[in-house]
């Protein structure tokens, strides 16, 4: 029954209802919160690394997807890194996962991963409670949503107490990052701008409320989607492609590597512009299969959503916000870019698959300092 926890809970389709608190269930006590994050990640931005550190944090998830194959387990893409949960069971192979992880972002990105982890049982112990929701984006990618700040304890205490957290061995067993793509150029905003934003609020109701405010104002969950099937183009660039040669290949093999997913993307676009079928793939639909398994909105004790939106939409949007910080009711970090970057998580082409999207140049990680600075500000008043 433990191993199955997160399998057996009931989705829901309507986003919204992440913020209906009969919809989540207590999360299973014989379970671990795994986080991995970069050290450093907003100097790592700044130094040009932004794809990089996007790119650790997707390797970090299907990292431990391969190694617990056998089970499902929820997950959450932070931008600078990832949140993971596995049951007792497993530990010890996601521990081993993640470590060598930590030993590629070092050797082939020159960063550094932190990792660690606490039982659910433990923030028991600490009168924390975690609890989680599954919302369906589509049949092929059920996403995990929390609520009740137990994810936001978990992150707190494995990232200021070393304790929880875990050195990277003399020796490591290979890790196996099969599904992880980055193939796709940057995506222009179909709009004029791309934000991700970041929104935290002590009541539901402040949530579904700014929710249809920015439904008004920038239209439904498709129309903000900065994945328009029109904006999404395969990279041919050999430098882009080298990230996901790096993460997959070892220094000496990355350049036969990189000129293999080059040749891989040349293939891709000839099936989907000539709208070929090949099996059960058919890729004349891929680019709107992809729109449908992003994972653009979420909500994890924070609100994280990265948007296409125009310049005067985002200006209403601001000045919505401020309004509602000076009333109290929330705190927020916003970045804006032209383009969203996205790395994929594929290992079924018409099926399971998952694609992670944020605001280019930082996205959520630099959203994440305007958050961290008013939520300061508010704790002092």
């Amino acid at each position: 029954m433990s191993l199955s926890f997160w399998k057996n809970i009931k989705a829901y389709k309507d986003f919204n209802a992440s913020f209906d608190i009969s919809n989540y269930v207590e999360f299973c006590p014989s379970w671990h919160v795994f986080i991995a994050d970069i050290e450093g990640s907003t100097q790592a931005i700044e130094a040009g690394k932004y794809k990089d550190v996007n790119l650790i944090g997707a390797m970090s998830i299907v990292a431990v997807i391969n190694a617990c194959k056998d089970i499902e387990i929820p997950f959450v893409f932070g931008g600078d890194g990832a949140a993971i949960l596995v049951p007792d069971a497993y530990v010890e192979k996601t521990k081993s996962a993640l470590l060598a992880t930590k030993k590629k972002a070092r050797q082939q990105f020159d960063l550094q991963l932190r990792v660690g982890s606490i039982s659910v049982r433990a923030l028991h112990d600490k009168n924390i409670t975690l609890y989680i929701a599954k919302h369906e984006i589509s049949p092929h990618y059920k996403q995990a949503v929390f609520y009740g700040g137990g994810m936001s304890a978990a992150d707190d205490l494995i990232k200021h107490d070393l304790s929880y957290c875990y050195e990277e061995p003399d020796t490591l067993k290979e890790v196996d990052f099969t599904g992880l793509e980055c193939r796709w150029q940057d995506i222009p905003s179909s709009k004029e701008e791309t934000i991700s934003l970041l929104v935290y609020a002590e009541q539901t109701e402040t949530y579904k409320n700014l929710l249809a405010v920015m439904t008004e104002i920038m239209g439904h969950y498709a129309q903000r989607n900065p994945a328009q099937p029109d904006n999404l183009n395969l990279s041919f660039s050999l430098p882009q492609l080298m990230h996901e040669s790096n993460a997959k290949a070892t220094r000496l093999r990355r350049y036969t590597k990189v000129f293999k997913l080059y040749f891989e993307n040349v293939l891709a676009w000839l099936l989907i512009y000539f709208k070929i079928t090949l099996g059960e793939t058919s890729w004349g639909e891929y680019k709107q299969q992809v729109q449908l398994t992003t994972d653009s909105e979420k909500f994890d004790d924070t609100l994280r959503m990265t948007c296409a939106i125009h310049g005067h939409e985002r200006h209403q949007l601001e000045i919505y916000l401020q309004k509602q910080y000076d009333e109290n009711k929330l705190c927020y970090g916003i970045h804006i870019s032209d383009r969203a970057l996205m790395t994929c998580l594929v290992f079924e082409r018409m099926g399971n698959q998952v694609h992670f999207i944020d605001a280019a140049d930082g996205g959520y990680a630099m959203a994440a300092i305007g958050l961290k600075k008013q939520l300061k500000q508010r704790s002092k008043n």
